[in-house]
């Protein structure tokens, strides 16, 4: 894959280049480090448009339109890439790029999961092409080629053909982390998938990959399956393992995992370190205002004695490599598109000046363009996408009485993963109530079936949740009464989507994401301030682990331990057995017809 630059461009890049001609913006006086060779050299760097022409004296002319900027020494870094992230739910995909951008990262790649399941393929399509077209910064987007929880008619959804055509898109880099991975080790469900991928490589594009939890044998059996990375090590000899299939391994430190001092002692077991990067996976927007995004990860790498020369590879060179993107990104060379990190030292990664495609964007971390975010016309972009979220009665969360008892809790033992714990249930009116822990309820974005369960060790003080931030992109609820699940369900619909909290003392607390539901359209420094307010809610609560958006998301997936909430009920994940059945409330459209398979390409998620 390239980024294309037109032939009169490359023309006067040569001209440039052999100073016959004036750059429009001249970096002076650099100290310039070199991602091929790793030399750091005193110089100049010419640009044309969005290309650099040139690296090195500059004794060419200098117009009058010219414009210089003076780098005093500073260190010429190539901007930093991020290769695979997540951007919701109160930040956007715009405003993360923002935030980014300020702090020296100038390429980024974004999962599109929660947009598909909300816009199906063809809004999709459109909304992402405005969204990277508008961005600061490089926007490139993965395709999933399944959902992360099962669904009736997702073959159909996901099928070839759909993906086939969100794959000839340029914006689009290749597929998405396929998170149920052992579906590509089952014969029954993996010609398809395996089809996709093949179908990926074809089009010289990535295959991401997420094996969590996968042995040396299970590494080797899903190398085979045509994917390219994994970012799911958790120790240093899980880096290696990976490495050793011949997999690209992205070191990860996030607001829900922060590895990356466990993974950096592989540095010194490997000779070769070609195929490592760094990933934030969709750090929480706070973290990222506090800590920041891949300048943080390398500053970290360079504290624990990492030699800069690989620190520095593993956010430029490398990332562009894996993507396909080496010829036009990640260095700073002659034909490269310009993005450049000025850092007042090489010890210090996070960047007082950045050049991104060319222009000056950013300075000692605050933009100095508008934000492409404020403008960008969301409401036009997202209109008929609005989740449709059903009107329900108190007695529609009630435990019918030939539910279990105990019944089969899912005590979180962390934001992301419950234990299968035994819950009483006492009689209530019309069913039965868990004792202890809140009472769970979801539902498809159409309000299809709804899957009843139990939560424990949610938080002490939570009285009712809503929420449409779901990895299904449905609508879960939580509560510890009927009637204050309904009421949540009302909040939530009357915001349009996003997340209504209520705390013990019955004070309500609303975030809206209007964005289909899945997203706000905000500026960075906003939806930092209310996922500030999201986390304060949630401690009013008593919520007792790291970031709570992480438990609203994985509620309700299927491939995370032990029990979940899925369209088949409520399951227990390692051996995907029900262990209560979900009630559907509309009939399930007959498979042969034709224009329910057409509904599915074309449509979002639920029918």
């Amino acid at each position: 894959m390239v980024l294309p630059c037109d032939p009169s461009l490359r023309l006067r890049l040569i001209g440039v280049a052999q100073e016959i001609a004036a750059p429009d913006l001249l970096i002076q006086n650099a100290q310039i480090w070199n991602a091929f060779t790793g030399e750091t050299l005193t110089g100049d760097i010419a640009v044309c448009a969005d290309r650099i022409a040139k690296v090195g004296p500059w004794n060419g002319p200098v117009f009058e339109a010219t414009q210089v900027i003076e780098a005093d020494g500073r260190v010429a870094m190539p901007g930093y890439i991020e290769p695979h992230t997540h951007p919701w739910p109160f930040v956007n995909p715009l405003s993360l790029g923002e935030a980014a951008v300020c702090r020296g990262t100038t390429c980024l790649v974004y999962d599109e999961l929660m947009l598909h399941l909300a816009m199906g393929a063809e809004r999709l399509l459109e909304a992402t092409r405005a969204m990277s077209a508008a961005s600061l910064p490089h926007i490139f987007w993965v395709a999933r080629i399944a959902s992360q929880s099962r669904f009736n008619g997702e073959e159909v959804f996901f099928s070839r053909e759909v993906i086939g055509r969100i794959l000839d898109s340029d914006h689009f880099i290749g597929s998405a982390e396929m998170t149920r991975w052992s579906d590509l080790l089952d014969p029954s469900r993996s010609p398809r998938l395996l089809a996709i991928l093949e179908d990926v490589r074809r089009r010289g594009k990535i295959n991401d990959g997420h094996f969590a939890g996968a042995s040396p044998r299970r590494l080797a059996a899903l190398a085979n399956a045509g994917i390219h990375s994994c970012h799911e090590a958790i120790n240093s000899d899980e880096v290696l393992e990976r490495l050793r299939q011949g997999l690209w391994v992205h070191l990860r430190n996030s607001s829900l995992r922060e590895d990356l001092v466990a993974l950096l002692p592989a540095l010194s077991k490997t000779s070769f370190h070609d195929r490592l990067a760094y990933t934030t996976d969709g750090a929480g927007e706070n973290h990222v205002a506090t800590n920041g995004l891949v300048e943080h990860l390398i500053g970290q790498a360079l504290g624990a004695g990492v030699p800069p020369n690989l620190a520095y590879r593993m956010a430029t060179l490398n990332p562009a490599n894996f993507l396909g993107l080496g010829q036009d990104i990640g260095a700073i060379a002659a034909g490269r598109v310009a993005n450049i990190n000025l850092l007042a030292d090489i010890g210090q990664p996070m960047p007082e000046l950045v050049v991104c495609r060319g222009r000056l964007v950013a300075r000692n971390g605050s933009l100095m363009v508008p934000a492409p975010s404020i403008d960008f016309p969301w409401k036009k972009v997202y209109a008929g996408c609005e989740p449709a979220i059903p009107v329900w009665p108190p007695e529609m969360f009630v435990l019918p009485t030939d539910a279990p008892n105990p019944f089969p809790a899912g005590r979180l033992s962390n934001a992301a993963i419950t234990r299968e714990t035994p819950a009483i249930l006492e009689a209530c009116p019309g069913g039965l109530w868990p004792v202890d822990g809140l009472m769970l309820a979801s539902c498809d974005r159409g309000a299809n079936w709804v899957c009843r369960g139990v939560v424990q060790n949610f938080g002490a003080e939570l009285d009712a949740l809503a929420t449409t931030y779901t990895t299904s992109a449905g609508v879960l609820v939580l509560g510890r009464s009927p009637e204050l699940m309904a009421e949540a369900l009302s909040r939530l619909r009357a915001m349009g989507g996003g997340i209504a909290v209520r705390a013990g003392n019955g004070t309500w607390t609303d975030f809206p994401l209007p964005m289909a539901g899945v997203h706000g359209g905000e500026g960075f420094t906003e939806a930092a301030s209310r996922a500030k307010e999201f986390q304060l809610a949630f401690k009013a609560c008593g919520y007792p682990h790291a970031d709570p958006k992480y438990s609203l998301l994985f509620l309700t997936c299927d491939m995370l331990p032990e029990v979940r909430a899925t369209e088949a009920g409520w399951i227990r994940v390692k051996t995907g057995e029900v262990l209560y059945p979900s009630e559907r409330l509309n009939p399930l459209p007959s498979a042969g017809n034709s224009s329910f398979y057409s509904l599915l390409r074309t449509m979002p998620l639920g029918w």
